[in-house]
């Protein structure tokens, strides 16, 4: 494998979205997955970022297991919306570094990638139960076909005698770190549904947030980032400790966007029920009620306090929708 980075993929994109009107009163446009993503049963979308100055996505997206087969992990889609009328993606998987019989080779990275964000060159990828797993975006590899072909979804490639396994992948991305939660740390653990980066208090942050159903008592969770490397600030003994924590709230959450004294969260309801948006800040929201399309997930902003990006999941009903933020902020209405 060669690395290319993330141009690499820019200029290969193979798949096209579709401009198209999302329903919910808080979506201002949209597009839809080609029609073999639409409705996939296979992979989930979950997760939305932003790169640079919001015109490039990436969408994370993970592999439910079926029956006794294996998980197909979990990937990235690189959106590139700079042609409005003719946006254009691709499938990256995410994989780790692994050594087998003594050769430096890879395997899938199997998490829901619930919830990803990115802080310069790093990708951050939420880990439900261990933490998180960090990429770079420098690091995006360009997979050589095993037998000349170019990969398709549907194949799976063996990892010896003939490469590492790309699942079907031209391009994957090795991971760079991960952030562990201790394992002996079972009280009181943090679920990593999903996270986000965004400035608050004028201090670049990541804020981490849990999914959990009614009656769980979810919590918002804030850490500082170090604006040089866009790693977590650690203290003495290497570990993250947030800066804050927000404990009991709204139930079902599935992304957070924070910018300033101003947050913004989603939660899902069900494939039939559409998703409702949180404004304000951990304390003191107002709900507004079924104003997105059923099954939103993760949020990103687009422009700072002004648009966010979010995602659906939902087979049939996949959108990628814009969410202008000032009508629902609570000193608008």
């Amino acid at each position: 494998m060669r690395r290319v980075g993330l141009g690499g993929v820019l200029g290969d994109l193979d798949r096209a979205l579709e401009p198209c009107q999302v329903p919910g009163p808080a979506a201002t446009d949209g597009y839809a997955w080609s029609a073999r993503d639409r409705d996939d049963p296979s992979w989930w979308p979950q997760g939305v970022a932003v790169v640079g100055a919001g015109e490039v996505l990436l969408v994370s997206w993970y592999a439910k297991r079926r029956g006794a087969l294996r998980t197909g992990g979990s990937r990235i889609s690189v959106v590139d919306t700079r042609p409005p009328d003719a946006p254009r993606y691709r499938h990256v998987l995410l994989v780790a570094p692994r050594r087998l019989l003594g050769l430096l080779t890879t395997r899938a990275v199997k998490v829901h990638a619930g919830g990803i964000a990115v802080y310069g060159d790093l990708l951050y990828v939420a880990d439900t139960v261990s933490g998180l797993r960090l990429f770079r975006l420098g690091d995006v590899m360009r997979a050589a076909p095993d037998d000349g072909r170019p990969a398709s979804p549907g194949r799976i490639r063996s990892v010896l005698p003939r490469g590492p396994d790309t699942r079907g992948h031209d391009y994957v991305l090795p991971q760079f770190r991960a952030l562990r939660v201790p394992l002996l740390r079972a009280r009181g653990r943090v679920r990593h549904s999903f996270v986000s980066t965004g400035m608050v208090g004028g201090v670049p942050s990541l804020v981490v947030g849990e999914y959990r159903r009614k009656g769980g008592s979810p919590r918002l969770l804030r850490y500082a980032l170090d604006p040089a490397t866009g790693l977590p600030v650690v203290g003495d003994q290497g570990r993250m400790t947030p800066l804050e924590v927000h404990a009991a709230q709204p139930d079902r959450m599935q992304g957070v966007a924070a910018d300033g004294s101003t947050w913004f969260v989603t939660a899902s309801a069900g494939q039939r029920v559409a998703g409702d948006l949180y404004a304000g800040s951990p304390g003191a929201w107002v709900r507004h009620l079924r104003v997105l399309p059923p099954g939103p997930e993760d949020l990103a902003w687009s422009l700072p306090g002004k648009e966010l990006w979010c995602v659906t999941e939902w087979p049939g009903s996949r959108w990628v929708l814009r969410i202008a933020t000032d009508p629902w902020r609570p000193d608008t209405g």
